[in-house]
């Protein structure tokens, strides 16, 4: 048979290469049930047979060099034939054009359209697949119908046709042999089933009876002849009617019983359905998330306002007074899960790596979109993502870092209990030198040991260091990415959330870093100090795209990580805003918990002293 080992610049190479350097370390259990002989070293051919075995889309069996041990492997992953059919067992067969039985099932389609109720078993909406198995039991000219179902929104199926019919054959039009992008869902759910991606079964056959009525005859017939012949059809037409009406007539006494035990049945559950946006059941799910659960909690038993968009429709489906279906079961991942991992390594790895794998995402695409994506994977422990919770504007990451030893610990766990400070963010993020669980389900990221530092020259920590190790692994995290502006807050810095969104809206959209202390006046002022610092998305590109740069051409090594961010994003091309009202810091100008205005007041160590200046920020 045809053998071919992948080389450079192909789809396959690139496939067997990703697998033996990242997924047998990275994912090994992706690989033991399917190739359990398969391990780090290999020989590509080893790998090549493996990926065949998962996914005979991208590659076919490699050849068998010399002292390579693949044949047993090989002659496992062959195709087998498939079993004859039975004796006296009509094979399946879904009639196509240009077949008597096609052209039966759609006379038999326009009758029912004509005479609605007079079929048994049949109406307006019952599908080809549907009549053609009727016309198999009641006349015999047809044979059964394979099984069949189309896929709809929200499967796998669904979504890789989509992005096969959207961008795939585009892009790589070679894979898509005898399809265009005019070809129909049903064209492509097919080309996938028959390749064997996407979770694909065979699709139903999906007809348009009005295309199908000759309306007008083949040009170059003159009227004589359109009008002779328009009487030929119609006169075959209504024969073939009349015997289908006639053999569906007398089949109807026989099928009276089962139409009655069928009345009889119980209804079909309602299938589960989460509300779509400009929907009635969504506008009322956004009214209790919003507004619903602060002004009448007893409405919302059990839930908040971090409380899933799932968890508040499946409240007003139990009212009936309410156009709400109870929504569809679903799981987005947190840290700790395989799934996680996952999905954080696509979002800080794969999208810049593989982009041609992950097309429709982007850098700025929500956890949950590519949690989607990640979905569709073979051998994923992922499931269906919850909505994406709703972001304010501007939306904020925010996070704090802080050792694993000492008082910070107790501090941040408060905090997180009570949802407030960075934990009011959009999204945000805890770093530490261990990892911890902290609360509420948050886990640590871990980063490098906070290991003893020196003074800066202006008597604050000489952290530089600690904080470009920090600065990485919020990229790896790659959530910042989707948010307008990135927060970095001390665990000991009472922060307002509301008020920092409204002193940022102004700059959002700008590569810009805010100053935040006039302490003095003169060069260098004003300047951002560290109990706050706020970036935008932007400003934080230009920081990753330039940090070799910084740290290679600024003496930074006696420097706080504050006066070393802002002179590197000087130095890279970012731009500076200055607010003297967004912290109130004791280090600074003094902090003055009733003022009204401030967005954030520091120090503020213990959770008392924390708690005690938050609630009186925030009468």
């Amino acid at each position: 048979g045809h053998c071919h080992t992948a080389v450079k610049g192909e789809k396959c190479y690139v496939d067997v290469d990703w697998a033996m350097t990242i997924g047998i370390t990275g994912h090994p259990e992706w690989y033991a049930e399917p190739c359990p002989q398969l391990r780090v070293g290999s020989t590509f051919e080893e790998f090549q047979t493996c990926v065949v075995k998962i996914n005979q889309t991208s590659c076919v069996l490699p050849c068998n060099p010399a002292g390579s041990d693949v044949e047993m492997e090989i002659e496992q992953t062959k195709p087998k034939p498939k079993p004859a059919p039975q004796p006296g067992v009509d094979p399946c067969h879904i009639a196509s054009q240009g077949e008597d039985c096609f052209a039966k099932v759609v006379q038999t389609m326009l009758s029912v359209r004509e005479h609605p109720g007079k079929f048994t078993g049949l109406t307006v909406n019952s599908t080809f697949e549907e009549v053609q198995a009727s016309l198999h039991k009641t006349v015999g000219s047809c044979p059964p119908p394979c099984s069949c179902r189309t896929s709809v929104e929200g499967e796998r199926c669904h979504r890789h046709v989509k992005r096969a019919k959207e961008d795939g054959i585009k892009k790589h039009p070679d894979d898509y042999f005898g399809l265009t992008s005019k070809s129909s869902f049903e064209d492509f759910q097919a080309h996938l089933h028959k390749d064997g991606a996407g979770d694909c079964t065979s699709p139903c056959n999906a007809i348009d009876l009005d295309k199908l009525v000759p309306a007008d005859l083949k040009e170059g017939e003159t009227e004589e002849e359109k009008e002779k012949e328009a009487g030929k059809e119609e006169v075959q037409t209504n024969k073939t009617r009349e015997k289908v009406e006639k053999q569906m007539e007398k089949d109807e006494e026989k099928e009276d019983d089962n139409i009655a035990q069928t009345s009889l049945a119980p209804p079909v559950e309602e299938a589960c359905q989460t509300a779509a946006k400009g929907s009635k059941c969504y506008q009322d799910v956004l009214y209790g998330m919003q507004t619903g659960v602060h002004v009448h909690p007893e409405w919302y038993p059990g839930l908040t306002d971090k409380s899933s968009f799932e968890d508040f429709q499946a409240i007003l489906a139990k009212n009936p007074e309410l156009d709400c279906r109870e929504p569809c079961a679903c799981h987005t991942a947190v840290q700790g899960e395989v799934c996680y991992d996952h999905v954080a390594w696509v979002m800080g790895t794969g999208l810049a790596t593989h982009p041609t794998w992950y097309l429709g995402l982007s850098s700025r695409s929500r956890f949950e979109d590519v949690q989607a994506r990640v979905l569709e994977d073979e051998n994923t422990t992922c499931q269906k993502p919850c909505t994406p919770p709703l972001w304010a504007t501007p939306s904020l990451f925010c996070f704090s870092i802080f050792r694993s030893q000492g008082y910070e610990l107790d501090l941040v766990k408060a905090q997180v209990d009570r949802r407030v400070g960075i934990f009011s963010c959009d999204e945000f993020a805890t770093l530490s030198d261990a990892v911890l669980p902290v609360s509420g389900g948050v886990t640590t990221l871990h980063f490098p040991p906070c290991e003893t530092v020196g003074v800066s020259k202006d008597g604050t920590a000489a952290n530089t260091l600690i904080f470009m190790q920090a600065w990485n692994v919020i990229k790896n995290d790659g959530r910042y990415a989707k948010h307008d502006w990135t927060i970095k807050a001390d665990p000991d810095a009472v922060l307002i959330v509301p008020r920092l969104r409204q002193k940022l809206l102004p700059h959002t959209g700008k590569n810009v870093f805010m100053k935040n202390c006039m302490k003095w006046t003169g060069i260098g002022w004003p300047m951002m100090f560290g109990s706050l610092e706020a970036y935008t998305t932007q400003a934080m590109e230009t920081y990753y795209a330039g940090a070799d740069k910084c740290k290679t051409n600024l003496q930074w090594q006696a420097w706080g990580e504050d006066l070393y961010m802002g002179i590197c994003l000087n130095m890279l091309g970012a731009g500076s805003e200055f607010d003297g009202n967004i912290i109130g810091d004791n280090v600074c100008k003094g902090a003055n918990c009733a003022d009204g205005v401030t967005a954030s007041y520091h120090p503020f160590k213990s959770a008392e002293s924390w708690f005690q200046c938050h609630d009186q920020a925030v009468r």
